[in-house]
Order: C-alpha cells, then structure tokens, then sequence
C-alpha cells in the first residue's frame, strides 16, 4: 500500500508520537500529544482518566454496542543506547520507515487508531467507538485498561499490538513466579554443619527446567524462563546461605490457571528433595505519572476468541472488505498483552490488529513501516464500519 497525500497528517503525528519520550511511569506529555490530536480531529468527547490513560470517544448518531480500540502509550527503555544508529526520539523517515522507540511498540498502532476513528461516518453508526492511550502495559498488562473499561463498559475490545496486519484471536498469557528454597545458615569454614540453600535451589532448578510445557494447537507452546537467582542474605559474608530465591517468568496458555502453574512447580520442588520450599505469585508495587498505585499479583491471564464468535467473523469481513493486503488470516499474540485483563480476566470478547511485528518490539533501531501504518488506519476504520453499521 502506497501513502497518499492524504496519509500525511496520520504519519506526521506518528513522527510526533516518537518524537515524544514516553518510557515507562513518564506517560505525561505523550497523553497531552494524543489528547490535543483527538481534539483536533473533533472526537465527541476527550477525557483523561485518574490513571492517566487517554480516551476519546466517537458516537453514532443512533443507539448500539460500544467498541474499545486500545493502545498503550508507554515503552520500554532505549537501553543498550549505544545500540542504536539511528536517534531513538528521532522519528525520522528512511525508505518508507520511521526509526525511534515506540515506533512499532505501540505509537503507530495508537495513531492509526486515532486517525481511523476520527474518519468514521457518524450518520451510519449505531453505537460509539473508543479509544484508548493506555499506560503502564510494559509492566503490569490490563491494570489500566481496567480503569478505562469500567468507565466506558465496551461490548467488544480490540488490542493493536502488532500483528502485520493480521487478526488475533488469541495470545498466551504471563505470571511471575517466585521460588524460595529454605537452607540452615553455618559459617562458611564448616558448610558440612548447615544446609546450602543455593544448593537446594540448584536441585529445584534442574527439575523446573524438566518441565514439558504444554502445547495449544493454535497458540503454540507454553514457555518457562529463569529470569533471576539471589542467595539470601546478600551478599553473604562468611556464611552458608539459609535462603536462596529464583524468580521464572511462564508464558502461560489458554485453559492453564493459577492452580495448575503452582501444581507443576510444587511437584519439581518435590522432586528435588526440597519439600519445604515456597511458591508463589510476585507482586508489582507500580505508581503512574499521576500519582495512582497498582500493588497486585503478577498474574496475566491467557485468552481465546472462539473462530465462530461474531466479533472475529465481522471484523474479518470488514479488513478484507478493505482490501488489505496481504490478505487478513487469523493468529495469534505469542507475547502477553492488554488483553490478559480484557478477555482473560473480564471476558470480553476481544480481537487484536495491529500494523509491524511481534519481532521490532524493544530493539534497537526499533521501526515501523509506512505502508503498515497507513493499512492500519484503514483497518481499525474497516472493523468499526462492520461492528458498528
């Protein structure tokens, strides 16, 4: 897809977005930017909300369904900064690209969605269209978009995450599980007269990383990482360690639930002689630039949209309506996103579209293509006109 004159405005505010810091916990001027935008472009009603989150509102001139476009406005950090070769808060436009953090992950899918539903014929729908600037996603996935949806009670929600322009049903979900094994302490001159807590972890380790994750058809696979490894005390001096903590990060499938993750990792911890060691769920302690404090588990849960649901089934006519190309299929996030409170937590029927990849997320030299973006627009804009006609 080639851009147009008229695409200008949309890949102008997309440079802007990216011009416009917005690293994690700092959300404050790309809200200002994304607010000033949906008032130029006379969406119905701009708001922002006690999280900090952005939504602006466009009503159909008759009664219906309400669906929610969301997109995250923060990043991740630009770090290792000696990676990048190009300015991460550039924007700049090379070969049909803009360069900077944020680009792909998730400025430009925030612009399409804000252009897109701003060019929705009012008289022809029923019902209203919203959409989200949303903060906080990189840490704690779904606690703002909460907010949101309790104010806004949305029938349908779509995620723009990056897709290439294909539509999501599903995506796996995340939790962050803390393991603890439980040693005696012994000066370190005589380990033999206490019990080497890292030691139990070591133990531990080997049977969690035998675990066979499960499978899912359509999502793929179930994944366990070691993240973190910490001897308590720290550091220790002359000591045998009396506690030891190892921090996993499990990308969880749909059907997979908190009892079935501690079951799993209960059972490896047996397995390795370490009965007394404790799992549980870590906890975020996160506060957003306005001053409001989520301190919750670190549970995200999986989702599935069934293929026969109305919602996937109209959004896929109204994109290959559009005639995007290539031609919209349906997949899967195999990254955790806002959709692990909207589906997997409230059950709202959810979709997910978005222009880049999976792949261009927290890079260096992190960019989105032109071509993408502006298919975007037009897809956000195709799924409104089949949900909401």
């Amino acid at each position: 897809m080639t851009p147009s004159i008229a695409d200008q405005p949309l890949i102008e505010f997309t440079r802007a977005l990216v011009r416009t810091p917005s690293v994690l916990g700092h959300e404050q001027a790309m809200a200002e930017c994304t607010r000033e935008e949906m008032e130029r472009l006379e969406f119905d009603r701009v708001t922002t909300d006690e999280a900090g989150n952005v939504v602006g509102m466009v009503e159909g001139r008759r009664d219906g369904p309400t669906l929610l476009f969301d997109a995250h406005m923060d990043t991740v950090d630009i770090l290792p900064r000696e990676g990048w070769t190009r300015d991460p808060f550039g924007g700049e436009l090379v070969d049909g690209r803009i360069f900077g953090r944020g680009s792909s992950d998730m400025k430009g899918a925030l612009a399409a969605m804000v252009h897109g539903v701003a060019g929705l014929d009012r008289d022809a729908l029923a019902g209203r269209a919203v959409v989200s600037g949303s903060v906080g996603e990189e840490l704690i996935e779904g606690a703002a978009l909460r907010h949101v949806m309790q104010a806004v009670s949305p029938d349908w929600v779509v995620i723009g995450e990056a897709s290439e322009l294909q539509l999501v049903r599903a995506g796996r979900g995340r939790a962050e599980c803390v393991v603890e094994t439980h040693g005696r302490p012994s000066h370190a001159s005589t380990p033999d007269r206490g019990v080497n807590a890292v030691h139990l972890m070591r133990d531990v380790i080997a049977e969690v990383e035998a675990l066979p994750m499960p499978t899912d058809p359509f999502v793929g696979r179930g994944v366990m990482c070691l993240t973190d490894v910490i001897s308590v005390p720290y550091p220790a001096h002359s000591v045998v360690p009396s506690g030891c903590r190892a921090t996993y990060e499990r990308r969880l499938l749909p059907g997979e639930t908190q009892d079935s993750l501690f079951g799993e990792m209960r059972e490896a911890c047996i397995r390795a002689g370490a009965e007394d060691t404790t799992v549980s769920l870590a906890t975020t302690d996160y506060t957003t630039y306005t001053g409001l404090r989520w301190e919750e588990p670190k549970w995200y849960a999986p989702w599935e949209t069934d293929a026969a649901h109305p919602l996937v089934q109209q959004a896929l006519a109204g994109l290959r309506e559009a005639a995007l190309e290539p031609d919209p299929k349906m997949r899967s996030y195999q990254f955790c996103t806002n959709a692990a409170y909207s589906a997997g937590a409230a059950g709202v029927p959810t979709i997910g579209f978005g222009p880049s990849s999976e792949h261009h997320a927290h890079v260096c030299d992190e960019h989105l293509e032109v071509s993408q973006l502006v298919g975007a627009a037009d897809g956000y804009r195709a799924i409104a006109t089949a949900l909401l006609s």
